[in-house]
């Protein structure tokens, strides 16, 4: 897949495209419709996703939630759902254009898009006057197809990021990714800690949790974490240690529980969240908390994920 930061770094293709619209963020089941469906139905025209590199609320200058996922996180769940290029644009840059302008300078000119596919919640346009109906006739009078995804439900509730970062942030970590459609994941360099889990026999992977992330409650994590390649088992643990020393900043430290052995500091890793395990506490004594970890690993052990 290939990414372009910025519209104005576009170049449409010359028999056209098939175009997905939103944030996405976090690709949840609901944008997965909407990306799923153009990659599906493109035939032999490219899908192009059209997103932003950020919330369009931050740009307006309203609250902003913390965000499902980063950008690289974005593009490679696009990838893997068909897109074959995603635009992160700049809202700034179309805030203020009318609905008439965007469909025509961007959907048509820029675009040179042939069908369209939004959510049912779809606004565009200044003031986000334009909903889909609105796309409908615009893009109709251009003879651009228009399809409209209705909202998915899981066990009865309608699909939406802020439902699943309620569930990230209370431990719901399987009600997420049944939304999601995949497993919630943290991701990013690994780094150095205090060492504690090499202490006692099981080699561990940090990564820094990302500002601006949703962080999951703090708390022990069947985990699977994927370095090079290549997925391990894992025990995860969200948080700031207060037993061994509380760090500033909360950190995913994950035990590997089948790792051969190997640095790997440095290395990009994700670690996706399988299933929630117990809240962090602080214990008494290390050797307490030494025991606590091995009974979480042999709990995890024992699990099917």
């Amino acid at each position: 897949m290939i990414e372009f930061n910025g519209l104005q770094h576009y170049q449409p293709h010359e028999n056209g495209a098939h175009v997905a619209l939103g944030f996405f963020d976090g690709v949840h089941l609901g944008h997965r419709a909407v990306i799923g469906g153009c990659a599906d139905n493109s035939g032999n025209l490219p899908c192009v996703v059209l997103t932003f590199h950020e919330s369009p609320a931050k740009s307006l200058g309203k609250n902003t939630p913390a965000m499902l996922s980063d950008n690289r996180r974005k593009a490679e769940l696009m990838a893997k759902i068909g897109a074959d290029e995603v635009i992160f644009a700049d809202f700034a840059q179309i805030k203020d254009e009318s609905p008439q302008e965007f469909v025509q300078g961007v959907l048509r000119d820029k675009l040179n898009a042939k069908k369209v596919y939004c959510g049912f919640n779809y606004r565009f346009g200044k003031n986000g006057r334009g909903d889909t109906e609105t796309l409908r006739t615009l893009c109709g009078d251009l003879g651009i197809e228009v399809e409209v995804v209705e909202p998915v439900s899981v066990g009865g509730e309608q699909v939406s990021s802020s439902v699943i970062r309620e569930f990230i942030s209370g431990g719901k970590i399987e009600r997420a990714n049944e939304m999601l459609g995949y497993r919630f994941a943290v991701g990013g360099d690994i780094g150095t800690g205090n060492h504690f889990g090499t202490a006692m026999g099981f080699p561990t992977v940090n990564i820094p949790l990302t500002d601006g992330i949703t962080a999951p409650r703090f708390g022990v994590y069947a985990s699977i974490i994927t370095v090079d390649g290549t997925a391990y088992r894992g025990a995860t643990n969200i948080g700031v240690h207060p037993t061994v020393g509380a760090n500033e900043k909360p950190l995913c430290e994950t035990f590997l529980l089948d790792f051969p052995g190997g640095d790997l500091y440095g290395k990009r890793a994700v670690c996706e969240l399988a299933a929630f395990i117990r809240e962090e506490k602080r214990f008494g004594s290390a050797e307490e908390l030494t025991e606590q970890v091995k009974k979480d690993c042999d709990t995890i052990l024992s699990m099917s994920f």
